[in-house]
């Protein structure tokens, strides 16, 4: 062990943020839609807009981040975000009324945006120059593994108890997979510590092109950051198939099951797109996934059978390897690593907006149509599109070259 890098045991601890950020606070979330709304005799439209509410947050308060890093000690600024997400979530166990749970979404949603994504991959940046892509892979796969494992127990926690005592255990797994990031000592730089990252010794043997011609930056920028809107739309369906099974008439367990199969293909997916972007590119890669995802949505709309709505889920989930990896791959891809740092900042608050919508938007078209039929449809033509903006997106660095 005295053999392995540092980096290596940091993203150990960086996966047990992602876990609890994005795996526990949002993946598993669908499990308490309808239950919650039911119980409380809300929309589900109305009580899924805390997760939109959440989303939103987030986002903002992604933008702020680096800002906040730089003056405040990390370490203290974890502490502090961590404490407060984790009395947030127990907190959505004694709530009654939707303002209540609109108001700990913010609340929650502000604090684990201080340990989510933008702050993870700051950390692997700093710490990764080799094998950058792969410790990112790694932490953000760990989001789809919490997800995958816990959705059926927090739905079997609900079935035996209540849901106020799964939120109870949520909040509990939040502080004990953020634990081992407060207490284990590292920096947000290696340098600081005397230390020097993975791969450090030697310049990276990858590049990437300086920048987009500058006439085309707008249409370029547009054309990412719609499709990052229209992925992370898409992803937000996951969190819905628990509630998608019971209009088709499906038992809570397959419910629940969907939703874990879901995360598999979130794990597997990001997995995959790394391995391929590596061989062939991070935009044909991103298309693989895109029509693997559609036909994920066309056996959701079409087909009945328990093992084959578990296959859909499972091609469905893949829309998570589109909004986490391809969507920074891509970016770099376009705009250069130079470019990067300015552009995607920007493209991942607009992609969480879409996120955001999608939460209430599908649960409001459910409310309205008593269906899910309508949102998969919607998914489908979005994802038609994300393939038509990646097509010009490849135009585009065709161009280039």
């Amino acid at each position: 062990m005295k053999n392995i890098h540092k980096a290596w045991r940091v993203l150990i601890v960086l996966c047990g943020l992602a876990a609890a950020a994005v795996g526990i606070s949002i993946n598993t979330s669908g499990v308490f839609y309808s239950i919650v709304a039911d119980e409380l005799d809300l929309l589900r439209g109305a009580f899924a807009f805390h997760m939109t509410i959440f989303s939103l947050v987030t986002a903002i308060s992604a933008l702020f981040v680096p800002k906040f890093l730089r003056k405040i000690s990390f370490k203290i600024l974890l502490l502090i975000s961590v404490l407060v997400a984790v009395v947030g979530t127990a907190l959505m166990a004694i709530s009654t009324h939707l303002w209540q749970f609109y108001l700990l979404g913010a609340i929650r949603g502000f604090s684990t945006g201080m340990f989510s994504i933008v702050t993870i991959t700051i950390i692997i940046n700093h710490w990764f120059i080799d094998k950058n892509g792969l410790a990112t892979s790694i932490a953000l796969a760990f989001s789809g593994i919490m997800g995958a494992i816990f959705s059926p127990i927090f739905s079997a926690i609900i079935a035996v108890a209540s849901w106020q005592t799964a939120y109870l255990i949520e909040a509990f797994l939040l502080f004990c997979l953020c634990l081992p990031a407060i207490l284990y000592p590292f920096t947000i730089q290696p340098e600081i510590s005397n230390l020097k990252a993975y791969g450090g010794d030697r310049s990276p043997l990858k590049t990437y092109p300086k920048s987009t011609n500058t006439q085309a930056l707008p249409f370029t920028l547009f054309i990412i950051m719609s499709f990052g809107v229209m992925v992370s739309f898409v992803s937000s369906m996951t969190q819905h198939l628990p509630s998608y099974a019971e209009t088709i008439e499906s038992s809570a367990a397959i419910g629940a099951s969907l939703l874990s199969m879901g995360m598999f293909g979130n794990i597997i997916s990001k997995i995959i797109i790394g391995f391929f972007s590596d061989k062939i590119g991070a935009i044909k890669s991103s298309l693989i996934l895109l029509l693997a995802n559609i036909l994920g949505a066309i056996l959701l709309l079409f087909t009945r059978t328990s093992v084959l709505l578990l296959l859909a889920a499972f091609l469905f989930g893949s829309c998570y390897g589109l909004g986490a990896v391809s969507v920074p791959l891509v970016t770099r891809v376009m705009f250069g690593k130079n470019g990067y740092v300015k552009v995607f900042p920007v493209v991942s608050f607009v992609s969480n907006v879409g996120a955001a919508i999608a939460f209430s938007t599908i649960g409001y078209i459910y409310d309205f149509t008593k269906s899910y039929t309508p949102a998969l449809i919607l998914i489908v033509f979005l994802l038609i599109l994300s393939i038509i903006s990646l097509l010009v997106a490849n135009h585009l660095m065709t161009i280039q070259k």
